[in-house]
Order: structure tokens, then sequence, then C-alpha cells
């Protein structure tokens, strides 16, 4: 049977104001599910917006003037990027030299699931798109984001692997939306001339961090002469305000830019844009040449120009890239899809776990090629490229790899230290030096700097490639985060080299050494077989032993480097696997390469923590702060780039009391951060958020800023609900949601052979929107050995769940998580039905009914059966927990007897106790504690709102839109207000609570 793990987190928020139906269970009177509010965020508003900064003689608005527009610090903090975009490190030394050094690849696609609002936020959903290979990756689309709010997470995680990202994309197509209002728009002038609105774009986008806008331009608008001269003006303001990579990507319906270069490319008077090619056929085009030619001509480049292909398929003409040396010089654009990723739909998992594998797998194949490794990657071909495992094929398996046209990128360079813990952004826990202290959480702002190769293995010190050695990215364990590298094959005498880092990196202060944490699960003393390997930069390659594992937990040792002087620079940091194990195995947590630098990071201050769910005995919190250093290169725009305050990341720590232990719960290289479900020890605890910087030589530290978190009154908390085998709830940002809501559920689902039957019922949907019903009351008892039927019958409906795949699980050996694997191959699913991005039509005329039998091993006891539907064109999103798309899903409660033995229970193997202090608290200075029992609150008499302990109030219509902002408020009369719900976000002291009226 296939080894689990802790299920995935109970609590999965709705992510947006105004989420319909959003459950209200799970808080006090004064806290909220709804976690951000993006609703201030539109584009033409902003411009506005900055534009009447700009006429105050300010580069960006007040935090009053956003807050007047409805538009908090504790959401604009999480679209701001403090990541300063690495610079890439010159690629004439690249893997594959008959690549072209200076061809770039554009990934035009979304980021996980869903469109605009809260899509790619930090959440409790562990199962959720986590792109990784920003190592090949020049521009990034956000395709599913409008102007201006791409997440700052993301936008994060491209900056320090040197990616440029995209703030968001406008969508003009001939046959709907066109472009003639938007050209009004960007048309209107100063009274000296220039366009009103250039400036403002420009500023926009530096003061929030990302690198530019997207255009879907299907329409002829964008050759109107003017729009032409506002792109162009963009280029040019962007140029003079230091913004060197601004960028402008323009897809229209052309797959050629020669008849009109200048509205599609630029000419001598400047660039118009980034240009994607439109593909031919859903192939690349056959002008790619022709274009190149033209851009080169008309303004001495053709860097910017991109070849697009639209990735529903991956059998397309690949063998047309490096046709000729004009073709050759081409960028390549990979797009696909609106809403999500075709990487991410495409891929799929028995469940979470195998799901998050199978997708980095996924990833892996595309970019260096079918064997997951650059150095040997299978023949070029136009045809059986399968997205999807065919057989005993796995996807991509035998794909050439984008390695094969684009070159590896690197943006390592400087002075040490450097450091991964391997971390996707990701995790079903988060773990602090091994044991667990923090739930289920999503991140990308976490996510570690991604290895240049993935995965380059090879013989020691040479090019010649490997397959002893399989490395690959793992959520089994963690030591710091949510994810690891795993290594597993056969270790040889000769050994095998896994060449993680290209680098650039300068020892600047004596006494270089490593720290490395692993694990190999065994106990007593058993040796590592590993190595930490350096390439200097004479050719040089210097071996460190890492020694043995001394028990089955994680262990961090410190190895000096003996060989690395003050002043040499390093090329290469890999691993080094060599002795004599058939079947090895490791884990590896932690990297880091260092010397005795030191530096002090700015200190922490201004963190205000926002309260989201609370009940009495959990609390989830949103939190933001400052830095007490004012910005340097973007200081027009109040940018403070980390780097310029010594800042590598900030730790988010939690204690129980003044005096309370301190814990790790997060980390973020944003100045916020969300953790959720964090759990109590008991109802009468006191919650302290804090706040610490690291500096960027990853010993020293801020003092921390402590916020305490005024409980609200326990008789109004509500107590904790706690599934132990967590949510399976729709996605509340999945396309289509709103239908789903109404039209598909199960109206019946009935048993006959068991001990005690269900029979179900339902005239409706599901109220509350989550597409979940708690049916646990209803019991089925059953025995071992016992043979039961059941039954299901859905709604019958135009869009019904017959568009669905079915499935069943039951928990069999008490274990309170669902095994992945059939019943017949000893896992606990009942069935699975369903055709891949096709309907059965007898979920809602016949219904369905299958017949199992209880396994003579079942464990006696409490237990669980779960049905799940899930859109079938989104077959990685049908998982027995988590969020499903477009789906339903039901849970019954089950009792198992029997006198046979039991099959065990599946055995944890994550390191077990109370985690470690987070290290430096004795060498930080005492920080500040922010203390305040009072809890903001606010109630409705005679159509007043009276507010008790507020400084600040927003009130919002139930869709988001403000309708009033106030200050130091006492009461404000809501009789003029329209009938229906209203939220009303309070602010008192370093503390922000909401709650909900009707009126």
């Amino acid at each position: 049977m296939k080894k689990r793990h802790l299920i995935i987190s109970a609590m999965v928020c709705c992510s947006v104001m105004g989420t319909p139906g959003t459950a209200m269970s799970q808080m006090s009177e004064t806290a909220t599910k709804e976690v951000y509010d993006f609703s201030g965020f539109v584009d033409v508003d902003l411009m506005e917006l900055f534009y009447n900064a700009l006429q105050e003689g300010r580069n960006y608005p007040t935090e009053e003037e956003f807050a007047a527009k409805g538009i908090l610090p504790s959401d604009i903090a999480f679209i701001r990027s403090h990541v300063r975009k690495a610079q890439i490190i010159d690629r004439a030394n690249r893997l594959l030299p008959d690549t072209y050094e200076k061809r770039d690849l554009w990934m035009n696609i979304p980021m996980s699931t869903g469109k605009d609002g809260a899509v790619g936020q930090p959440t409790t959903n562990f199962a959720d798109d986590v792109f990784s290979m920003w190592n090949y990756t020049n521009l990034f689309g956000s395709w599913n984001h409008g102007f201006f709010s791409a997440p700052g997470a993301w936008v994060d995680a491209a900056h320090k692997n040197g990616t440029n990202i995209m703030s968001g994309i406008k969508f003009f197509e001939s046959w709907g939306v066109d472009s003639g209002k938007w050209n009004r728009i960007i048309s209107e002038k100063n009274t000296d001339g220039t366009f009103k609105y250039v400036k403002p774009m420009i500023n926009c986008l530096m003061y929030f961090g990302a690198d530019g806008i997207n255009y879907n331009w299907e329409d002829i608008g964008y050759t109107d002469e003017t729009t032409i001269a506002f792109n162009k003006a963009l280029y040019k303001e962007a140029a003079a305000c230091g913004f060197d990579n601004f960028h402008l990507g323009l897809y229209t319906a052309m797959s050629s830019i020669v008849g009109n270069p200048n509205a599609l490319f630029g000419d001598a008077t400047g660039r118009t844009a980034h240009t994607m090619l439109n593909y031919a056929n859903s192939d690349f085009s056959y002008n790619m040449g022709a274009s190149v030619r033209k851009a080169e001509e008309v303004m001495g480049t053709s860097e910017g120009l991109y070849a697009g292909v639209w990735i529903v398929s991956m059998d397309r003409g690949w063998s047309r890239l490096n046709a000729t040396d004009d073709d050759k010089k081409c960028g390549i654009c990979l797009w696909g899809e609106h809403n999500a990723s075709r990487f991410w739909t495409y891929n799929s998992g028995a469940d979470a776990y195998e799901a998050q594998s199978n997708y980095q797998s996924l990833l892996e194949r595309a970019f260096s090629g079918g064997n997951r490794n650059p150095l040997n990657r299978p023949e070029i071909s136009n045809t059986g490229n399968n997205w999807e495992k065919e057989g005993d094929k796995l996807p991509l398996s035998t794909f050439a790899g984008l390695a094969t046209w684009i070159p590896e990128r690197s943006a390592i360079q400087g002075n040490l230290p450097f450091a991964t813990y391997f971390n996707l952004g990701n995790g079903d826990r988060y773990n602090y030096k091994g044991k667990k202290t923090a739930g289920a959480w999503y991140n990308m702002a976490n996510q570690d700097r991604v290895p240049t190769y993935r995965w380059l293995v090879t013989e020691p010190e040479t090019l010649t490639a490997s397959d002893k050695i399989q490395p690959e990215f793992s959520h089994d364990d963690a030591y710091t985060g949510g994810s690891c590298l795993k290594l597993t094959g056969e270790a040889t005498s000769t050994g095998t080299d896994i060449v993680l880092f290209q680098t650039a990196l300068t020892s600047s202060a004596s006494g270089a050494y490593a720290n490395i944490a692993v694990k190999s699960g065994k106990e007593g003393n058993n040796a590592t077989n590993l190595y930490v390997i350096l390439k200097k930069q004479d050719g040089t390659w210097l071996e460190f032993p890492v020694g043995e594992t001394t028990g089955t937990t994680w262990q961090e040792k410190k190895i000096m480097l003996s060989g690395i002087n003050q002043g040499d620079v390093i090329e290469r940091i890999g691993l080094r696997v060599k002795g004599s194990d058939d079947n090895y195995k490791l884990y590896v947590g932690k990297l880091e390469i260092n010397d005795n630098v030191k530096t002090v990071p700015a200190n922490v201050q201004d963190v205000v923590v926002e309260v989201k769910e609370e009940t009495k005995t959990s609390l989830s919190i949103k939190a933001n702060w400052k830095l007490d250093k004012a910005a340097e290169d973007r200081a027009d725009w109040d940018l403070l780039f980390n780097d310029e305050a010594n800042v590598d990341h900030f730790e988010i720590l939690y204690k129980n009391g003044e005096e309370g232990r301190i814990s790790e719960i997060a980390r973020t290289t944003q100045w916020a951060v969300y953790v959720g479900d964090i759990i109590f020890e008991n109802a009468d605890d006191q919650p302290f958020i804090g706040v610490r910087a690291v500096s960027t030589d990853l010993k020293t530290y801020s003092p921390i800023e402590w916020v305490e978190v005024a409980r609200a009154d326990q008789d109004a908390l509500p107590v904790r609900d706690d599934n132990p085998y967590g949510i399976s709830q729709m996605d509340p940002n999945c396309e289509g949601a709103d239908i789903a809501r109404k039209q598909r559920y199960v109206t019946d689902f009935t048993t006959v052979g068991a001990t005690q039957n269900i029979d179900y019922h339902a005239d409706g949907p599901q109220t509350d929107g989550t597409q979940y019903v708690n049916a646990t009351d209803k019991v089925l008892k059953v025995e071992q050995g016992q043979e039961v039927t059941l039954t299901i019958k859905c709604a019958d409906f135009s869009d019904g769940l017959k568009y669905c795949f079915a499935g069943a699980w039951m928990d069999l050996d008490g274990s309170s998580t669902f095994a992945p694997d059939s019943l017949k191959n000893g896992g606990e699913l009942l069935f699975r039905l369903g055709k891949v991005r096709g309907q059965t039509p007898e979920f809602q005329t016949t219904g369905i009914t299958h017949t199992f039998t209880v396994p003579t091993d079942a464990r006696p006891g409490k237990s669980r059966l779960r049905i799940v539907f899930s859109d079938a064109w989104f077959e990685g999103s049908f998982l027995p927990t988590g969020l499903h798309a477009k789906g339903f899903s039901i849970d019954f409660g089950v009792e198992i007897s029997g006198d046979n033995e039991p099959r065990p229970a599946p055995a944890d193997n994550h390191d077990q106790g109370i985690a470690e202090e987070p290290e430096g608290l004795d060498q930080t200075p005492e920080g500040i504690n922010n203390v305040n029992s009072e809890v903001s609150s606010f109630y409705v008499a005679d159509n007043v709102i009276n507010f008790i302990n507020v400084d600040k109030a927003w009130i919002y219509s139930v869709d988001g839109g403000l309708v009033k902002y106030l200050t130091n408020p006492d009461k404000y009369s809501v009789a003029d207000f329209a009938n229906g719900a209203y939220i009303v976000r309070m602010q008192y002291g370093k503390v922000i609570r909401s709650g909900k009226f009707v009126k």
C-alpha cells in the first residue's frame, strides 16, 4: 500500500470579498473567512489615482488616498514586491553550446486556477500551482489577472530567479469586447500634449514592483497611430525612470510583423512592444525568420520577438525552430490557457501528494526533456509528445525538451552566502527543523531559488550524463518549510554528481563553510554517502564529505570548506553520491554555503495583524509591516527593495503570552503574510504574532515586533470545526463555479447489504457555496467482509455532474486519511468513473450502482465515506481532499465491526515532538510588544452603527465596493444605505477585525 501523510488542513478559506455563499461558521462576529479584498484594484481607477497623486507632485498615492478608495495597506502589501529582479549570469558558458545564447522563453500562461482576485495569493490550499521552471523563463505572462494585480508572491518568486513578470493582462477581441473604449482612455492628453496616463501607468508598475503589462489584442485597435505612440511613450518614460526591464506584451491575430512592424514591434523611433507572433493553425508561425529579419531591419535587434504556440497539444513543429539561423534567433512563447496553465490542468495524481510530484516531473520533462536531464534528451519529434499518460508511457517522456532551444538561466551571483531549503512554495504542514509548527500552506514568496538544471546528473566532474541517481522535489518531508530534495537510486564507488546551481559567488570573508540538513530515516549510525561539491572559477572541483547520520530524524551538519579562500569565486554548487548502496535514498532539506560575513538588517516596524477565522481554539491571520529604512533606487516610488535593507527574508513567529515559547510558523520575502489555522493549546491562549527580518548574511536578525491579538469573547466564539479528513470543497475561483452551485449536486444516495444502510435525498443544491455536504449524521454500518451495493443519482441539468469524474473513498485503517490506491491494490478507492474531457450521462439519468466488499482486515471503529465529483476537463483537481473543479462532494459516517486482525495504520515518518525555538533569539535585541487587550466591535441599532474601540472603519457592500471610509468613528447612520448585506473592516491599534450586518 502506498505510504500516506497527514491530510491537508481542514481550513481552506474563501479568498475574495463577496464570495457567494461564504460560510460564517468558523468565525467570531468580528472575524471573517474573506481573506483578501482586491475590489479596488481596477486598472483605470488605479491609473486615475496615480494621476491625481502626480498632480500633487508625487509619483504614488498616500495611504490615506488609497484608503479613501477602499484599498488598505493589508491588501496593497500582497500585490507589492520588494524583491529586486536579479540579473542573469552571462549565458556564454551555457550547457548546450549549439543553442542561441540570446534566445528567450516567454511563458504566456496563467498562475494557479481561476481569474483575478486572490488567485495565486497565499492560502492554506497546499494542492496548488507551484510553477518552478524559472531557470529557463525570461518572461511570465500572468494571464489570469488584470493590469496591476498579479500576486506579489509570484513576482517575488520570478524576481529571485531573474525572470520578468507581467502585472496582468487586458483582452480585446473583434468578436467580443473591442479596444475602442480603452484606446479613447489612453489617448487622453495633458495640456502640454503629453499622454495623461503614460507616467501614471509607469508609476503604478514601479510602485507595485511588477515588470509590465500584457495584451491579448485580437481586434485592430493596436494599429491606431495614437495607440502606437502611447505604447512607445511608455517605453521611453520607463527608460527615463531607470525602469529598464519594462515590458508591454502584445499578442495579436498576426503571425508576422512584416506587414506592420511599427504597430507590432517598433521602428527607429523606439520599441512598441515585446511581441508574440500568433500561431499558425495552433502551431509556430511560418514567418519566424522573416519577422526576425524585419525586426533587425527596423530596430537593429530581434530581442523581444517570440513565436507563439498553443500548448493544447505538444505535437507541434518543433523541428522548425532551428531551421535557419534567423529562425534560431526568434524567441519562443508558450500559450495556454485563460484560467489555468495547461501544465496544471493536464497534470493529475491519485491524491494531492502524487499530483504535486507529477506536476514537477511534468514540468521537468517539458523543459529538460523526457529523461529529466538536459544532457540526455530524446530526439526532436513533432509527434508523440503526449500530455497525459498513455499506458506505461509517462507524459512528455519522449519530448526533446525546451532546453533543446532555450539556454538555461541563473541569477545566483554576487557575494556569499547562498542557501536553499528546496522549498517549492507549499506544504501539507509547515516544519521548522523537521518538526511541525503550523498547518497546510501555499505561498510562492517562500519558494527558494530553483536549481539551474533539472536535473544535471553526470559522472563525476564531466558532462557525461548518468542515470544512477534520480533527484526530485518531494513533499514526503521537509526540514524547514514544506518540501525537500529526495535522492534515490544506486550509489557507486565512482560516484554520481548532481550539479544543482550555476553561480558566480565570491567568498568576501574568511571561514567559508556549508550547512547541510539530511535525513535517511534509518536507525543507528549510517553513512550518507553524500558529498558537497563546489567548482571554483579556475575549473577545480572540491569535494566535502557530509558524514554519517546517527538516527532516523533530520540532522544538520556544518562542514568547513577548506580550499575556499577569501576572494575565491564559486561557479557550481552540487552534491555527489558515492559509496555502495543499490537502494540509495536520502532527503536533503537545506544546503547553505556561507562565510564569516556579517550584515545587520533593517528593523521591522508597524506590524498590523488582521484577524480572519477565529474559533475557541484556533486563529487565522493576515499581517503586514514596514521597515525603518528609506528606499534608495526607487525612492520616488517609495519602494524599498529588500536588499537595500540587508534583508533576505522575514520570519513569522508565534507565542502564547508575553513570556511564551516561540515558534516559527511561516517565512516570506513579501512584507505581508497569511497564516491559516493556528491551533491553540487551549481556549485560554493569549496569541502574539511576531515578525523579524533575517539579514542577507542569513545569521543576523532584527528585533522581533510582536502584536498581541486580543481574543473575542469566548461565549461568542464557535467551536473549531475539526474535520480530521480534510476539506473537499469546490475551488471558489474555478471557471463555472456559479453554474455548479445551481446545477451540480447529488439528489440521492442509497446502500443495500449493510448492517445499517443509508438513504439520503436532497431536493436542491447545497446553499453555502462550498459544494460540500456534511452528511456524517447518516451512518453506514458494515462488517469486515460484508458486500455492499451503493447507488448514486445526480440532479439532471444541462451542465450537471455528468461532465465530471466521480469517485468514492472509505477510510479502512482508522487513519483519518484516504489511501489513493484501489481496493484490489490495498488502497481505499472504492471506484472511479467518468471520461476525460467527456460526459457520463448515466450520472444524471439512471444513476450509477457499484458493489464492493469491505476488506476482511478493515479496522473496526468509526470511519468515513467520501464521494467526490470534479470536472472531467481538469483531471488534476479530482482528488479525495482539497479543492475540486466545478464539482460536488459529500461525506457519510461509517462504523466498521469485526474480529479479524485489522490492517496497520500508515506510519508517520515525520520527526515528532515540539520544534526548537528559532535560531538567534539570544543574539536579537529585545523586541517590541504591542499589547492591547481590547477588541474592536460594532452593533447596529435604529439604522445607526455604534463602534466600540475603532480607530478606522471601512464599510463595503457585499460585492466588495467601498461605501464609506471613516476615521475615529463613534456612530454612523446607515439610514440612506440600500437594503442588503454589508461588511465592516475595523482597525484598532495594530489589529484589524471584520464583521457583517444586514440592513
